[in-house]
């Protein structure tokens, strides 16, 4: 049910918002919109099993359909739903080829939907939402849009809202819900949101005990176990499982490589010290906490005294110690630089890890009734090829990484999956309150698309 203050904010949109008045309608094309084309579009991506190819897009769904349709029937203008039909299926045998088929599918089939109505509707501008393995979905489809690769552009992306967001970052995406960088279960989307973020086009929630959007970034185990099953080739779950435990290598060293491409682009913006004191120490920490899991004693040097030039700066900007801080600046970029350098060659050694072990893991993924037993067996043998052993007896380039996982871990972990695969982990929105002020998952993101539909005035 609608609330009464955002009642209120809805009547006041219709009493002064018009389509002739709008400023991103202004930008799209000037040509006469074609008869029964809508002022705002809300394209919503349903979660996993809330949908399936042959589904009404007409139907509401889920905690989207709770957030979209009183804005559709209360607001001023013209605003028709969409709810993506797709398999929105997951590993283990499901129809549709597992999660990575499942997103590909609901990728195509919402840039679809975006492209004939956006080439019918030249004036309609749109509002892009997803819940869990539909944020996925939503998330990459804006992201692309965000940096000019989408297939309409961003001036007619009204507002996009994610709902426990799979493929959270800890750099580039803050988060409602979260009071620390979070990281989603299927790995992190790196670079950002481009113009989105810049114009306050995005907004992301995350319950902090949901596994899906806020998965402990400690937790290397299910880290692994998520990554290999929201990328996991159906067709060819054994020799994709090889390519993607690489990956999953070069994954680990993702996030602290942009962390220091943010910091370089930080060093060298006009407006350096506030951007510093504001988003400097979120830098460093996020950066701290993806090098101490990467456990690489030749990038850990570089990252202690970078993090320590950081810090030093901002001590002086506190001390109003002017005549250093130049200096202090330089000294950010050569250890940034350094760490850089130290992370992209880790990156280059990852192909020579033994991953041959990983592909039982791969099949045993891809089953239906997934085995938790056998899945943990299968895990401690494939690090144990891969390092030479495994905890303490760990070895090579990753063996500090991996000397996290034991038996008891991984069996410890992969019973966690299994329950987090029979849902019921983040189908909270509606209830759990995310902000200072008590406000549920569902009311924020009403809040947000009535802010982003005011700005049509």
């Amino acid at each position: 049910m609608i609330t009464g203050r955002l009642s209120l904010r809805l009547a006041t949109l219709a009493a002064c918002l018009s389509v002739g008045a709008a400023e991103l309608l202004s930008a799209a094309p000037s040509a006469v919109a074609a008869a029964g084309c809508p002022a705002i579009e809300a394209i919503a991506v349903p979660g996993t099993t809330q949908t399936n190819p042959q589904a009404d897009p007409g139907k509401p769904v889920g905690v989207l359909g709770t957030i979209l349709e009183p804005l559709r029937k209360n607001a001023p203008v013209k605003l028709v739903t969409y709810y993506t039909p797709y398999p929105a299926t997951i590993i283990g045998g499901t129809d549709g080829g597992g999660y990575r088929a499942s997103k590909n599918a609901g990728i195509d089939a919402t840039n679809a939907r975006l492209k004939a109505v956006a080439d019918r509707c030249p004036r309609t501008v749109f509002i892009l939402t997803g819940y869990s393995q539909g944020a996925d979905v939503a998330g990459d489809i804006a992201a692309a849009i965000g940096h000019n690769r989408g297939v309409i552009p961003a001036n007619r992306l009204l507002g996009v809202a994610l709902v426990a967001d799979p493929s959270q970052a800890p750099v580039g995406q803050p988060t409602i819900g979260l009071t620390q960088p979070g990281m989603g279960f299927a790995g992190v989307r790196s670079g950002g949101f481009g113009s989105l973020t810049q114009r306050n086009g995005l907004l992301s929630l995350c319950s902090p005990r949901d596994y899906y959007c806020n998965l402990p970034q400690g937790d290397l185990v299910m880290r692994f176990i998520g990554h290999l099953g929201s990328h996991l080739d159906a067709s060819d779950p054994a020799g994709s499982a090889q390519k993607l435990a690489t990956i999953f290598m070069a994954g680990l060293i993702a996030p602290a490589t942009a962390a220091i491409n943010q910091i370089l682009t930080l060093v060298n913006d006009p407006n350096l010290i506030p951007n510093l004191i504001q988003r400097g120490v979120a830098f460093a920490k996020a950066l701290t906490q993806q090098l101490f899991w990467l456990a690489g004693p030749q990038v850990a040097m570089v990252a202690t005294e970078l993090v320590n030039a950081v810090t030093y700066v901002i001590n002086l900007v506190t001390s109003r110690s002017w005549a250093a801080i130049p200096a202090a600046i330089a000294t950010i970029a050569t250890r940034a630089t350094a760490v850089g350098t130290a992370l992209s060659q880790m990156k280059d050694k990852t192909a020579t890890i033994n991953v041959s072990g990983f592909g039982p893991v791969g099949a045993g993924l891809n089953q239906p009734g997934l085995n938790p037993g056998d899945l943990a067996t299968a895990v401690i043998n494939a690090i144990s090829v891969a390092t030479g052993g495994v905890g303490t007896t760990s070895t090579g380039l990753f063996g500090p990484t991996f000397s996290q996982f034991s038996l008891a871990s991984v069996a410890t972990s992969i019973k966690h999956y299994a329950e987090f695969i029979k849902g019921g982990f983040h189908e909270n929105y509606d209830t759990t309150r995310l902000d200072s002020a008590g406000h549920t998952g569902t009311q924020i993101a009403q809040r947000y698309l009535v802010n982003q539909i005011n700005k049509l005035v």
